[in-house]
């Protein structure tokens, strides 16, 4: 946790690990979702993750068949564990339905192209696969982080309420946040002089 405080040091601002981070989770796939996105997930923790029921094998295929005869985007979703989870939207290749160690297999993600490209904000556009993948990178980064826990938030000082802000995906954004909405607070513990007093009897 970092600390910033006022002049007279009697308020002060903190940067922490965010308290909720399923909260971001569920605002980043519900922006997926709300702008065509449907996902197909054989893993049942990434079905929970991305806020569906875990589909079959049978009909990950139906949709993987599906998407190709209609010309839809069709992305693997590669995500796993180890230290940690991964999260990643690829350009799908064909994969299989065995999980590795580390790995969580079977998870797919279909757009139509028009939805696509709305979702880029070029409606009526031709959009590329390139192109949507691209601005899922920045989704599929909020997503890992937060189901590791590594979002941050900004705690606001007394006079604000204590007010939270964020989620930010690192400290550095959290810090520049702080030092742009609360200019007065600047100064850390080792900017103030400690004055050691002689108790009396």
């Amino acid at each position: 946790m970092l600390t910033f405080f006022n002049r007279s040091h009697s308020e002060s601002v903190t940067v922490d690990y965010c308290d909720f981070p399923e909260d971001a989770l569920q605002e980043s796939v519900e922006c997926l979702t709300s702008s065509g996105f449907k996902f197909y997930c054989f893993h049942p923790s990434v079905a929970n993750w991305m806020q569906v029921d875990a589909s079959s094998v049978e009909k990950i295929r139906n949709r993987i068949r599906h998407a190709r005869k209609n010309g839809l985007f069709l992305f693997e979703i590669n995500c796993g564990s180890h230290s940690g989870y991964w999260f990643r939207f690829q350009s799908f290749s064909g994969f299989t339905f065995m999980d590795k160690w580390d790995s969580f297999k079977g998870n797919i993600a279909v757009v139509s192209q028009k939805d696509a490209a709305a979702f880029l904000g070029k409606p009526g556009e031709a959009v590329t696969e390139e192109e949507v993948l691209k601005r899922l990178k920045m989704e599929a980064e909020i997503i890992e982080k937060a189901i590791n826990g590594d979002l941050f938030e900004v705690c606001g000082p007394e006079s604000d309420d204590f007010g939270r802000y964020g989620w930010f995906l690192d400290e550095e954004e959290a810090v520049k946040f702080v030092l742009e909405e609360y200019p007065d607070f600047k100064y850390k513990d080792e900017d103030f002089r400690t004055i050691y007093e002689l108790k009396t009897a």
